[in-house]
């Protein structure tokens, strides 16, 4: 059985996602602000922590940056702000989804089954293949073609976080609070910096980390005819 914390000031969306999640059969844990979703999540292990950004105490992104002092558990972010500047502080602050009030609990509780099954695959195998790209995590050895490539511990991180992430699109400030922590305060293209040292060790094969511009990058798995 999974578990998650879910955390809202509002006891009414508390008791709903509660029942709608426990019928689902997901242990689901209850906090009232970002205090307690912090108290908790240091007590018990989660699969998956959803913080609304608005509560008192502690707002979500104030929690998700106290958690990640501690945990890599994925975070999902709930928020009626939708401006891009909201979703890149989610990102920013170590989240890994951010969704827009008001939202069915269907697309909820999809993203959680979704955001749970990718994390614990990536955390169970010792080898990961994307494509032509393969990584021993375990031996920290990365491999483009079958053939061993050179990389710094940084940009072996990075690249496993990208692969892990596969056609998913990571802003450079999630890539940031992800591979360099939360409180790095240092210039964000210190991302573009280490994209060009994997392409290059990656050779004719480096176009499989695409640029999205304005955004991130986004690592493509590459379909076979």
């Amino acid at each position: 059985m999974y578990k998650i914390l879910f955390a809202d000031d509002e006891a009414k969306i508390r008791n709903t996602v509660f029942d709608y999640f426990g019928a689902k059969g997901i242990e689901v844990f209850l906090a009232k602000n970002g205090s307690e979703a912090i108290d908790l999540s240091q007590k018990k292990y989660f699969d998956t922590i959803i913080l609304d950004v608005m509560m008192p105490q502690k707002n979500g992104i104030e929690a998700c940056k106290e958690i990640r002092k501690f945990s890599d558990v994925p975070v999902i972010f709930l928020s009626a702000l939708g401006e891009e500047h909201n979703f890149l502080s989610g990102y920013g602050s170590g989240g890994d989804d951010y969704i827009v009030k008001p939202f069915p609990l269907s697309v909820l509780y999809e993203k959680t089954l979704s955001t749970i099954r990718r994390y614990r695959k990536a955390d169970s195998d010792d080898r990961l293949t994307v494509s032509s790209i393969s990584i021993d995590k375990q031996k920290m050895k990365a491999f483009c073609q079958g053939k061993e490539i050179s990389l710094s511990g940084k940009d072996f991180q990075l690249l496993e976080y990208l692969m892990i992430n596969k056609n998913i699109v990571l802003s450079r400030e999630l890539i940031l609070s992800r591979i360099w922590g939360y409180d790095f305060d240092g210039d964000n293209r210190v991302v573009d910096t280490h994209i060009k040292i994997i392409r290059k060790a990656l050779g004719s094969q480096s176009s499989i980390i695409k640029t999205v511009v304005n955004v991130g990058y986004c690592f493509e798995e590459k379909r076979e005819e």
